[in-house]
């Protein structure tokens, strides 16, 4: 039987671990009996998705992800629609895709679980025709997303000064929202766009989205008072924040959002300016990703581990 190729790109200034020891690890630790690999390190921003389509283009079978969430935005995007496979080793910040997974944060069993070569297919969503995996958002999380990223630091110290900055500043704003079923206008804090259910440290946005439901899971939040956090805050940790005061929730296979102007969009953790009027759809199943066989559960409720 053939060897599969696998085609690793390493995004060396994503999260706060050093990255100089993975060729070392992959080559200690990837299934030689099983695969052909190499290890490619992308240089600027959107170099990875370059690779990946490379990757394709030489008949590549997995491309794998190492880094966060946008990183596995850049590299999985190509990927949309072909049979070739997206594997991640979690090195981001946040690893907000990672943990709906149920994906070790250690490369060595993130390594282990790529050995396994276990696939399932997920969805993705577009917005404005650009391919998000995991997590978008506008308002105040856009925002935080747009100065997190403008810093050369990184870590949930970094992130948590911008939450609190965002949180005294920011303010609601007008939004029409409109699916097939229903049309409304809302004044809202932030507005996320869930295809899983965390964004990143554990901070699960949408506890009942799922990756295989050909479904958006839309969580509108209106600006709680300083009485009011910490009861939301509570309730987001504890995966209840569809119960939450001012917060509203709708599941939905398309939806536009239709803001005052143009703004910042946070798409899988990068902010991207964008038009006023977004435009989102689910492509069901659209993507094949490789996940740890051990959290396969029956499909009714989900394939994957939500913890």
């Amino acid at each position: 039987m053939a060897k599969q190729k696998i085609r690793f790109i390493i995004n060396p200034i994503s999260g706060t671990k050093k990255k100089l020891q993975l060729p070392h690890t992959i080559s200690k630790h990837i299934d030689r009996k099983l695969f052909d690999y190499e290890i490619v390190i992308s240089e600027f921003a959107g170099h990875a998705k370059q690779l990946s389509q490379d990757a394709i283009a030489k008949g590549f079978d997995i491309v794998v992800a190492i880094g966060g969430d946008g990183t596995i935005n850049e590299v999985g995007s190509p990927l949309i629609g072909t049979d070739v496979a997206l594997g991640i080793i979690p090195f981001g910040s946040g690893n907000g895709l990672s943990h709906h997974l149920g994906l070790p944060m250690c490369p060595e069993k993130a390594i282990s679980i790529i050995n396994q070569c276990h696939r399932e297919k997920i969805d993705t969503i577009t917005i404005n025709g650009l391919s998000c995996i995991s997590i978008a958002g506008t308002g105040f999380d856009a925002q935080v997303a747009d100065d997190y990223g403008k810093d050369p630091r990184r870590g949930f110290d970094t992130y948590l000064k911008y939450i609190i900055r965002n949180y005294l500043n920011y303010r609601e704003q007008k939004y029409e929202i409109v699916t097939p079923d229903n049309t409304f206008q809302t004044q809202a804090f932030f507005i996320a766009i869930a295809n899983s259910n965390e964004q990143g440290y554990n901070i699960p946005i949408a506890p009942h989205a799922d990756l295989q439901d050909g479904k958006i899971d839309v969580c509108i939040l209106m600006k709680p008072n300083l009485l009011e956090l910490p009861i939301v805050g509570g309730m987001m940790i504890n995966r209840r924040i569809d119960k939450a005061p001012k917060v509203m929730t709708l599941q939905t296979s398309e939806l536009k959002i239709i803001r005052e102007d143009d703004a910042v969009v946070n798409i899988d953790g990068e902010p991207i300016n964008m038009e006023k009027i977004l435009d989102i759809k689910v492509h069901p199943l659209s993507l094949n990703i490789i996940t740890d066989e051990k959290q396969k559960q029956p499909r009714r409720y989900s394939l994957f581990h939500k913890s």
